[in-house]
């Protein structure tokens, strides 16, 4: 027993079966036992409630109105009390199924903020399928914590984002299912808090399997804690391959009305959140090597060299977020037809070194950043330098992929984003000429544009 309801005169009619309301109000008597049958109403197919109570059925005549055709009603007339009457009554009810909550279309925009890249103001399209009895008013402002999800669909290791992508939504469909014995619950897979949002204040749910997409708004909320911030860049680096991330939605409160407070409170769900749409979503674009091919070439077939070249670059760096993206250090693997021929290390770039890509911004840094070639096969950096070599010896340019760890702050959380940059554009320093190079502004800042000016010159010589 969790409750009583408290229901106003229910008129049944004359006679025979009818369909009829029983409307009143509910009083919790046992608000754990209350808290157990709202998680049944969310997460079961169905439920059955009993109702029980002792009444009394009043039996009115035609003179009250009660009269239907050829039929002895007609003829009675007065009224009968009859008390102590047993009513029992199972009544089955459809769950929510979990609500099938889905996400779409997540977005990070800047907000006032004294450092670059700070805090940031998340938005995410949600809808919310309600299959079930229940219509659920005035449920105002609800606010939720958005978490990674540390089951098996989180820690599974993708290979890459084609079969990521494929993985990622069979383990979701599989979690989805309502086997409680298959899969872990919610409540015991919450991760790390990935952001904090919140619902308008007029909102609530329609009794509708298929409900509009309504927007909810917060902030990243990510403890500076080195595992948070791993478990954080999957769910960016999921985003920016077009790979499904799992996420679990804790329900933190439901301030307007102390009952949903009760129910909903604590309660968990999962749901996947898309990465973004078809397209190049890489950070780095182009890169411009500072080379002399003979004398490089001659420096590579030097025996007494080591078949490695340290050299510099410019990189054509591209924004694919809606947020500042503050870059403070990279890492990468440089690969020409799959094979290894370099290495770009900066673990870890000063205020002057730092790069700042505004949002959706596409520009070519001044400063030139180090890369060291090399190749167990001096063969295959030489493919490469022919192939970069202006016409008619080479093509002017070759594609490369890059294995990055780019160390980032987005939002006001630091992220370390590893995934492939593809089909990256090679060029030589020389293909600069007329092209506007940019300084970060944190060098801006300090005064020094010197440097913009000096690269400017070197790529006109």
């Amino acid at each position: 027993r969790f409750g009583t309801l408290h229901s106003l005169p229910c008129p049944l009619g004359g006679g025979g079966k009818i369909k009829t309301k029983i409307a009143g109000t509910l009083v919790v008597d046992d608000l754990a036992v209350f808290r157990k049958v709202a998680r049944a109403v969310v997460t079961e197919d169905e439920l059955h409630v009993e109702l029980y109570t002792i009444l009394a059925v009043e039996l009115r005549g035609a003179d009250h109105g009660i009269c239907r055709t050829d039929v002895q009603t007609c003829k009675t007339k007065g009224t009968l009390r009859i008390p102590d009457v047993p009513f029992a009554k199972s009544v089955v009810l459809r769950g929510a199924r979990s609500f099938g909550i889905e996400f779409r279309d997540m977005l990070v925009l800047d907000q006032n903020s004294t450092e670059p890249a700070g805090d940031a103001l998340i938005t995410i399209d949600v809808r919310v399928n309600n299959p079930s009895s229940f219509v659920m008013r005035d449920l105002g402002a609800v606010q939720v914590d958005v978490y990674t999800d540390k089951s098996g669909c989180a820690r599974k290791e993708f290979k890459g984002p084609r079969e990521g992508k494929s993985a990622a939504k069979e383990c979701l469909q599989r979690l989805a299912t309502h086997d409680t014995d298959a899969r872990p619950t919610p409540e015991h897979s919450l991760g790390v808090k990935f952001a904090e949002v919140q619902t308008e204040t007029d909102f609530w749910l329609a009794r509708s399997p298929d409900n509009d997409w309504f927007r909810v708004k917060g902030k990243l909320a990510v403890p500076p804690r080195e595992h948070d911030l791993v478990s954080t860049a999957d769910v960016f680096n999921h985003f920016l391959t077009s790979r499904d991330t799992p996420l679990i939605a804790r329900v933190a409160a439901v301030p307007s009305h102390p009952f949903y407070e009760a129910a909903a409170t604590g309660l968990a769900l999962r749901v996947g959140l898309p990465g973004m749409g078809p397209g190049d979503h890489d950070i780095i674009q182009k890169v411009y090597i500072d080379l002399n091919i003979p004398v490089a070439t001659v420096t590579l077939l030097n025996p007494f060299n080591g078949g490695s070249l340290e050299q510099y670059m410019h990189i054509a760096l591209r924004n694919p977020l809606d947020a500042e993206l503050y870059v403070h250090g990279l890492a990468a693997r440089i690969l020409y037809n799959d094979v290894h021929v370099g290495t770009v290390s900066l673990p870890e770039l000063n205020e002057h070194e730092a790069i700042v890509l505004p949002p959706s911004a596409t520009f070519v840094t001044a400063r030139q950043y180090p890369v060291l070639l090399h190749a167990a096969n001096v063969a295959d950096l030489l493919k490469l330098l022919k192939q970069i070599s202006p016409p008619p010896v080479g093509e002017g340019s070759a594609m490369i992929n890059l294995d990055a760890r780019i160390a980032a702050r987005v939002g006001g959380v630091e992220p370390t984003l590893v995934y492939r940059q593809s089909n990256v554009t090679c060029l030589l320093e020389s293909s600069l000429l007329g092209v506007k190079l940019h300084e970060n502004f944190v060098a801006e800042e300090s005064g020094n544009d010197s440097s913009s000016d000096y690269l400017e010159e070197g790529a006109s010589s």
